[in-house]
């Protein structure tokens, strides 16, 4: 029995699923920055400009250095941080994108104890990524 007030349309197929739903975004903690990167760096060093000149959700790289340490560029190419040695991403996944998440300010007095010689600046920022990860194919 038809209604005035229904429609009957034939069933349609969904379009094929986006790429996207493959991605995985990991907003990284403090845990996995290396907290001291910066602060070993001459006072006058200019990563301190470069990272000051970063804002919330700029781009970055994401670079694997040869020791196997991944590095965090600015879009100028210069290294603005880096992760923490124990950062792995998962088996089978490379990055495909790296923005700023967060910069957080640190001092001397909140470093850690084994690297508290190698501070050169007794103030910082940190940069703490949000990186996107896709299977490898």
């Amino acid at each position: 029995m038809e209604h005035h007030a229904t429609v009957q349309r034939n069933a349609t197929g969904l379009p094929p699923c986006s790429k996207a739903v493959e991605h995985r975004h990991v907003r990284t903690s403090l845990q996995d920055v290396d907290l001291s990167f910066a602060g070993r760096g001459r006072v006058d060093h200019p990563i301190y400009g470069d990272i000051a000149a970063l804002s919330i959700g700029d781009p970055l790289n994401l670079r694997v250095e040869e020791n196997g340490r991944r590095a965090l560029l600015n879009p100028a190419g210069r290294s603005v941080g880096r992760l923490a040695e124990s950062f792995k991403p998962r088996p089978g996944v490379r990055c495909r994108g790296t923005k700023v998440f967060a910069v957080v300010g640190r001092s001397r007095e909140g470093s850690e104890t084994q690297a508290f010689d190698a501070i050169r600046c007794d103030s910082r920022e940190v940069v703490v990524p949000e990186l996107v990860f896709e299977p490898e194919r």
